[in-house]
């Protein structure tokens, strides 16, 4: 396994920091995760081509996994241990370096809400490398920024780095969403979804929905997987 690979898959949920706990299900090649982020602002489900047997494994100190992974290189053996059909421990290891490590009982584990029902969505994007490299400058000129204000006009989104209905420094530019029906002002987490573009550069497809009841969701295809996500709306000032 490249270790590459797993880290990708890690990043996708881990978003640098905003997920600590969550549970993998691996089987028959596939490794996948849902999960909901600390601040319970985003719930996502991440699906990847990892080997690692059949198992549910408790994943519960994600930060410590990813400092783990740095001590080895890149081509890594990864087997799960498992006592009684419940893993126990993963041990990694490359040529030189052998590691375990700890897995959590899957109860302390936070239960992701299930959000099969969504909305009608009034804007659609299909994300372009040039939309992403937009809103991370866009946010990276504006670090202090929380939210990002999405709103619809005749087809034409406006993205909204730290909106706000008082006077406030903010950056805006505008993108076509054919289709789309008009949207007042809804705000999202400008900080998740900057780090949820940042994870998923390497994507074959990605689409953004945003719907007026105060949901947003963004579906990446790639070459390996797929990663869906579902941002909460932000209540502004």
């Amino acid at each position: 396994m490249k270790k590459s690979e797993l880290l990708n898959f890690v990043g996708r949920y881990h978003l640098a920091g905003a997920t600590t706990s969550v549970k993998w299900v691996a089987k028959d090649g596939k490794l996948e995760t849902e999960f909901i982020t600390d601040d319970q602002n985003v719930i996502g489900n991440v699906k990847t081509d990892l080997e690692l047997g059949n198992h549910e494994l408790g994943v519960y100190a994600t930060p410590q996994l990813v400092k783990m992974l740095s001590a080895v290189g890149d081509d890594i053996d990864v087997t799960v241990n498992a006592v009684d059909k419940t893993a126990v421990s993963m041990k990694i290891k490359d040529k030189d370096i052998n590691m375990t490590f700890m897995l959590a009982d899957l109860s302390v584990i936070r239960q992701v809400p299930d959000l099969k029902n969504t909305p009608d969505w009034n804007i659609t994007i299909e994300l372009t490398n040039d939309f992403i490299n937009k809103f991370i400058k866009a946010k990276n000129a504006l670090p202090e920024s929380e939210n990002f204000g999405i709103k619809c006009d005749n087809e034409i989104v406006d993205m909204i780095i730290n909106y706000s209905t008082i006077n406030t420094n903010r950056i805006k530019f505008h993108w076509s969403a054919k289709g789309s029906t008009n949207m007042s002002v809804t705000c999202f987490s400008s900080t998740l979804f900057k780090e949820i573009l940042q994870a998923n550069k390497n994507f074959k497809s990605a689409e953004l929905n945003v719907s007026s009841a105060g949901l947003a969701r963004v579906v990446f295809k790639l070459d390996n997987g797929e990663a869906t996500y579902y941002l909460v709306q932000l209540q502004t000032s």
